[in-house]
């Protein structure tokens, strides 16, 4: 089951890049984002109405957890992804956004107790080096596009904390519901953010291509993908969830180069190859010793 939730986030974060530049076709990023958190969270909240005996409503001591992802994941995340892809391009702006294992690891030792071994340090330390390769490959005839990269690592940075909290904090709700809310809650700051920048939002209604851009974001990059996710952070270690998002800028950037013809240097190529490096070492995993497969599993 967890292989498959991996997949579906794997194909609609993956494709996302590519449709979210075809999604500013139709509308600002502004618009982009408030309508995908109440799109996506309205539909997931209808899902969870259709089941019998469920409630819609978290308990009183899960809103201000709730709240805070939703500050992290559906607000602070999204806006400074949508951005960088709009300055450096959706291959590199995904590329950029996967250090998030870097952000995730770090963090999860001292707040969730994680072990950091070899494999997982030298996944790390490709990931940086792809990071690197990745930063040498904007620079062009200006310079490097210093704004688009420092959004792209906000984006990750900011991920990678979101996923170490969603794995600290205990929720009695189920994951459906926090995930419904979390995209709702959103909403709000999203319009507040539109009604400031509101001259500067557009609306293209005769862009079919933007459309449907759009109706991917929120019903396959929102909605789906993060029904999915948020199930994969409660079974797997911080760390490793996070590594296993590294595939995801392999879609990125491949399916851009086809779908958008954004360009695909050597530097590209090369840190494709460091991501694939440190998905070999998260996979190739030796199994860990059985008394240490029982003491994780009590903590």
């Amino acid at each position: 089951m967890t292989w498959l939730l991996l997949l579906i986030v794997w194909l609609c974060w993956g494709l996302s890049y590519p449709f979210m530049a075809w999604t500013l076709e139709a509308v600002d990023l502004i618009t982009a984002r408030l309508l995908a958190n109440a799109g996506a969270g309205t539909l997931l909240l209808l899902l969870c109405l259709r089941v019998p005996g469920r409630r819609i409503l978290l308990y009183r001591d899960e809103w201000y957890g709730v709240l805070t992802l939703s500050l992290m994941i559906m607000v602070v995340f999204p806006f400074a992804l949508i951005a960088g892809v709009m300055l450096i391009g959706p291959g590199q702006a995904a590329i950029l956004n996967y250090t998030m294992p870097l952000w995730a690891s770090v963090l999860a030792v001292p707040v969730l107790r994680e072990r950091l071994d070899r494999r997982t340090l030298m996944a790390l330390g490709l990931g940086l080096a792809a990071v690197l390769l990745v930063l040498a490959g904007t620079t062009g005839p200006e310079g490097a596009s210093g704004l688009g990269v420092a959004l792209g690592l906000a984006a990750g940075a900011t991920f990678g904390a979101g996923t170490v909290l969603s794995k600290k904090l205990r929720f009695r709700s189920p994951v459906l519901l926090i995930t419904a809310w979390q995209l709702l809650l959103g909403t709000p700051p999203a319009i507040a953010v539109w009604l400031v920048l509101h001259d500067h939002t557009y609306l293209h209604p005769d862009a079919g291509r933007g459309l449907f851009g759009l109706f991917y974001m929120v019903v396959f990059a929102n909605a789906l993908a993060y029904a999915a996710w948020f199930p994969v952070v409660g079974r797997l270690k911080a760390s490793v969830a996070s590594l296993s998002l590294l595939v995801v800028p392999c879609i990125g950037v491949a399916s851009s180069a086809v779908l958008v013809q954004r360009a695909f240097g050597p530097y590209d190529v090369a840190a494709l190859a460091c991501v694939l490096g440190a998905i070999a070492l998260v996979v190739r995993r030796p199994k860990a010793p059985r008394a240490v497969e029982t003491h994780q599993q009590a903590d």
